[in-house]
């Protein structure tokens, strides 16, 4: 793989990952509008286990606390609670994810599909952030809102979605502020990411035995340097803007991407 590409696929994942603009739609429609950009299975995989890497970093003292209240048995303490919301939120996706996996469902990766779902979904973000009335907070987050949001999230397998972005917008439908919405989205990439690139792995492995290679090593490398930069500077932009812009270039792209695919 060309050392060019290697950067354009890094950067992207590393950019989309974690705003709410979808990852897998642009890894999916960039190699369609440049047809000399390719990329392996496991090179993905290098890119995701790159994200996964700046996300941990970014959240580790949280990460530190979930981990440090669960061996302790504190189960009042926010650790603990936090770790409890996040298998309930991880749990439909994982169930979701797993059945379509098993049955192939190649429809939901076209263009038309990543076209409607980038521009929906995008409009509804819109409007949650329009309609913004903070009533929750992030500390009290209780098991009938994690599994409502981890609902919501199983729309993220259908491309144009955006993980990040459906739960960013069923968080604040729900009442809670941008920024404890975006800081949930993060927590639970990190489950999501670690099943999906790890079922990915395991058939890899299987299929082809070892693949780790030096492209892989430097996807890792950029895709963690570009992600953590990316979520500093969201999560400081979200704390203090809207996400207006977000939903902006949804929707044009969106419609750019329906009218290549219709025209």
């Amino acid at each position: 793989m060309a050392l060019e590409i290697i950067i354009i696929l890094s950067l992207v994942q590393g950019i989309t990952e974690f705003l709410p603009i979808s990852s897998s739609a642009h890894l999916i429609i960039i190699p369609e509008f440049f047809l000399n950009i390719d990329s392996s299975r496991g090179f993905d995989v290098s890119l995701h286990f790159g994200s996964l890497l700046a996300v941990i970093y970014y959240l580790k003292k949280d990460l530190i606390k979930v981990i440090s209240d669960t061996i302790f048995f504190k189960k009042d303490n926010e650790g603990f609670i936090i770790l409890k919301n996040l298998i309930i939120s991880t749990i439909p996706v994982i169930i979701v994810g797993f059945l379509v996996h098993i049955n192939h469902f190649d429809i939901i990766r076209s263009l038309e599909i990543i076209g409607w779902t980038t521009l929906i979904f995008g409009i509804l973000l819109g409007i949650a952030d329009r309609n913004l009335k903070v009533i929750k907070f992030f500390r009290n987050l209780n098991l009938k809102d994690a599994l409502a949001i981890g609902i919501a999230q199983t729309l993220a397998i259908i491309p144009g979605t955006s993980r990040s972005g459906i739960v960013i917008t069923a968080g604040l439908w729900m009442g809670f502020s941008r920024f404890d919405a975006s800081k949930y989205s993060l927590l639970l990439s990190i489950p999501v990411i670690i099943a999906a690139t790890g079922l990915e792995s395991i058939n890899l492995f299987l299929e082809k035995g070892f693949f780790f290679n030096n492209e892989m090593i430097m996807g890792i490398i950029l895709s963690f340097c570009v992600a953590l930069i990316t979520i500093r500077l969201f999560m400081k932009w979200i704390n203090k803007a809207s996400l207006k812009i977000f939903v902006a270039y949804r929707i044009m792209l969106g419609i750019l991407i329906l009218i290549y695919a219709y025209i």
